[in-house]
């Protein structure tokens, strides 16, 4: 009868998990939908269009630098749980209009919360399946495309009859709801069990030996370049769409095709039976091709296909990659996957940047070239990770 309740309670974090991570994925790609709006209420420039995205994630490099520090000395659960409430206050001070200045300080917070919420869905669901990770941080990321596909359809709905400001407090609502959810469904299950055990307290000299891989610096920047990739794409898209062919309702809608295809993407490869990382090395490079096809080819219905085709070989990177880089660090999950999400971060707040910078100054079509580029880098060092020595056990949880 033991065995059968810590097995229900097991399912119930997990649920939990899963509920929080596809009410983020829907929240998270607001930016996205709502950029034309966020940059005509303040008159941005071509270089500061990916302003609100690349502020969102200095928030979220702060959460991911945190988290070595609170590992170990804070339960996930609860991390999770103030991370929902940060979310849901961030999203109802961005409903109210203000000046420029409070937009980006409130995108900090915002990030903060939605760097928490990564980090520990993904920690957290490996130390609760640790024998079938890849399969369960699949269904985890699965669950964030499914909330990242529905997030276009609803809010492009939503602001043929609201302002993007009024959304904002809708987002604030749903996190609310979601707080509440998590709070019945997983705190209450894991304070009966401590179903998810906490990390191991780490030292700086710890940190420098998980660094110190030749074999983990090349994962790692391999999943950089597929953040700027990955980033390149999804955010400057329906911005794309609306200045390349004045087609802002079907960059919204190619959008949506991305993470159907990404969703549908996260759900099947687990269950090919290949290395996690040459997973990603044939997404990142089948990825540079087809965004390549979809920019030159200079066709709206077309670039949406390529979309689609870009959905699919990748939408499994991410969790290939975490997959990959907590191997052999079993008990200190959140440091490999803390220090790969910073690292995403970094390329996810220069890209949008970047991108805006070339649009402004040579052309749109030229700026949406750059995750062509950065896939093929993505993949050859993918490539030279395959290469690499995996490291001699693990070290950091033995020394």
């Amino acid at each position: 009868m033991r065995q059968m309740t810590k097995k229900g309670q097991r399912h119930a974090i997990t649920a939990a998990i899963l509920l929080l991570i596809t009410v983020y994925g829907f929240t998270n790609t607001f930016q996205s939908v709502v950029m034309n709006q966020v940059v005509d209420s303040y008159g941005l420039s071509g270089g500061q269009q990916g302003i609100l995205s690349s502020v969102i994630n200095i928030g979220s490099i702060v959460a991911l630098l945190s988290a070595t520090v609170l590992q170990g000395r804070m339960r996930k659960m609860n991390i999770l749980f103030f991370a929902t409430i940060l979310q849901a206050l961030a999203f109802g001070a961005l409903g109210i209009p203000g000046k420029l200045g409070s937009m980006l300080i409130i995108g900090v917070v915002l990030g903060l919360g939605f760097g928490w919420t990564d980090t520990y869905c993904n920690s957290a669901m490996v130390d609760v399946h640790s024998e079938r990770s890849p399969q369960f941080l699949g269904l985890l990321h699965g669950g964030f495309g499914v909330g990242s596909l529905l997030c276009p359809l609803v809010v492009s709905a939503l602001l043929l009859i609201s302002s993007w400001r009024h959304i904002s407090l809708y987002m604030g609502i749903l996190m609310v709801v979601a707080a509440v959810l998590f709070w019945l469904l997983g705190l209450n299950a894991d304070r009966g069990t401590h179903s998810i055990q906490p990390d191991n307290k780490l030292s700086l000299s710890q940190v420098a030996g998980y660094l110190g891989s030749s074999r983990n610096i090349l994962v790692i920047s391999a999943g950089v370049f597929y953040a700027a990739t990955q980033t390149g794409l999804t955010v400057w898209l329906v911005r794309y769409m609306t200045l390349q062919y004045d087609a802002e309702r079907l960059g919204a809608t190619a959008l949506s095709i991305y993470w159907i295809c990404a969703t549908a993407s996260r759900f099947i490869a687990p269950r090919i039976r290949l290395r996690p990382l040459v997973l990603f090395l044939l997404g990142v490079f089948l990825s540079s091709i087809f965004q390549t096809i979809g920019v030159l080819m200079g066709n709206p219905v077309l670039m949406c296909v390529m979309v689609g085709c870009i959905g699919m070989v990748t939408g499994q990177c991410i969790p290939m990659l975490i997959g990959e880089s907590t191997r052999g660090y079993e008990g200190i999950t959140a440091l490999p996957t803390s220090v790969v999400l910073f690292m995403l971060c970094i390329a996810r707040i220069l890209t949008p940047l970047v991108m805006g910078v070339i649009s402004d100054g040579v052309s749109v079509s030229t700026a949406m070239l750059l995750p062509a580029v950065t896939g093929l880098l993505a993949a050859l060092f993918a490539f030279a990770g395959l290469r690499a020595p995996m490291p001699a056990g693990n070290v950091i949880a033995k020394s």
